[in-house]
């Protein structure tokens, strides 16, 4: 599993969204809203998860569903890598997918 300490989620569907960390016991807020072609990030430090957990993404698609990520990745403080997520699809029937 990738380790990461920092989680960007790239806007490709139709429609304008925002997203959320999630970890076993915690959450973040959500990110600003913001539509295809952009991404926003969280910084996993500023989040005060446990080292070595799972972190995977929630999105919200603005007038449409909430949807959780399959995949997930480890927080490393430690480490310089990035996750990156991408949506598609359109605001019920979107799809979220880790790219790296």
């Amino acid at each position: 599993m990738k380790k990461v300490s920092k989680i960007n989620c790239e806007n490709r569907a139709g429609f304008v969204q925002e997203f959320k960390v999630i970890w076993n016991g915690g959450e973040s807020g959500w990110s600003d809203r913001y539509p295809n072609p952009q991404t926003e990030s969280f910084d996993l430090h500023t989040l005060n998860i446990p080292e070595g957990a799972e972190v995977w993404i929630k999105v919200h698609a603005i007038l449409g569903k909430t949807k959780t990520a399959d995949e997930h990745v480890l927080y490393d403080p430690n480490s310089s890598d990035a996750a990156l997520y991408q949506t598609t699809g359109a605001t019920l029937t979107f799809k979220i997918k880790l790219m790296n």
